[in-house]
């Protein structure tokens, strides 16, 4: 098993922050229409940073593995630096996906950037377009 498939392996078979947040500050559903992943966000936020982030819903393993490392990097992070975070960080995280399976890696990323702009009360709503 090469790399790539071992990451997405082990943190697919167990998941970090995934969890329905009893009391937060945000939440946000996100769907990705071509895999039929649906994963809603939850997010506590101090000051403004993310103080606590988990998510829940059926997703695939690329979805869940991403959604999963996304959680261990964003904690206590700025909101202004998360919504400058894209397909590149994802990449740069862990690892490259396919053009086919970039929606997947990216979407508990755009769930928890529309969640911000929500928060924000910006007017802002990024699509995939935007990270990919």
């Amino acid at each position: 098993m090469n790399h790539t498939a071992e990451l997405l392996f082990a943190y697919s078979k167990d998941p970090i922050a995934k969890y329905v947040m009893e009391i937060f500050d945000v939440s946000m559903e996100q769907e990705n229409t071509v895999c039929g992943d649906k994963i809603t966000v939850y997010m506590k936020i101090i000051d403004t940073k993310i103080a606590e982030r988990s998510r829940d819903g059926p997703a695939e393993m690329q979805t869940t593995a991403a959604a999963s490392m996304l959680a261990e990097e964003i904690q206590w992070v700025d909101i202004q630096t998360i919504l400058t975070r894209d397909y590149e960080f994802i990449k740069n995280l862990w690892l490259e996906l396919s053009p086919r399976r970039r929606r997947s890696g990216v979407t508990a990323l755009l769930a928890t950037r529309n969640a911000l702009h929500l928060w924000l009360d910006d007017g802002v709503v990024d699509g995939y377009e935007d990270l990919l």
